[in-house]
């Protein structure tokens, strides 16, 4: 099992946050090669709710599932993520603090092929590096757009 932590202080109330995390289309604005978050059963923020994430990464693409397993609304929401070569466990904690948000994002998964078994603990390091510039980007644009990404820009995704 491969684990790591990331965080980051936003300035900007948790609802705000909370609604910008909550909006699948401004996943594929932050999120490294993500081309479309789409909610194919219930709403976002529902338990139970199941996502499909498809990606494009080096010219291959892929699609995975994201199922909501538990939310505390506003303070905590935990999905599976599955695909063909791997399953995980993603916990995101918000925390206000001083109209900011703290928010840390806790990544538990494993390899669900041979190769990816033996490969994922030595992505470990690259794997938080990316967490963490995703956390950034999310930062900037919850900053400066506010909840709704997509509205924000008048042309492709930056």
């Amino acid at each position: 099992m491969t684990e790591f932590v990331a965080s980051t202080i936003i300035n900007q109330p948790v609802n705000v946050v909370v609604e910008a995390l909550m909006n699948p289309d401004n996943f594929p604005y932050w999120t490294t090669y993500l081309e479309k978050f789409e909610i194919i059963k219930g709403e976002p923020g529902e338990v139970g709710s199941i996502g499909r994430l498809s990606y494009l990464q080096n010219g291959r693409s892929y699609v995975m599932e994201d199922k909501l397993i538990y939310s505390d609304p506003g303070k905590k929401y935990v999905s599976e993520v599955t695909g063909d070569v791997l399953t995980a466990t993603v916990e995101t904690t918000l925390k206000s603090k001083d109209n900011k948000t703290e928010m840390k994002i806790r990544w538990s998964g494993k390899g669900n092929t041979f190769i990816l078994k033996l490969l994922l603990p030595l992505l470990r390091f690259k794997m938080i590096k990316q967490s963490k510039k995703e956390l950034v980007t999310f930062k900037k644009l919850v900053e400066s757009k506010g909840a709704d990404f997509v509205n924000s820009f008048s042309c492709n995704k930056q």
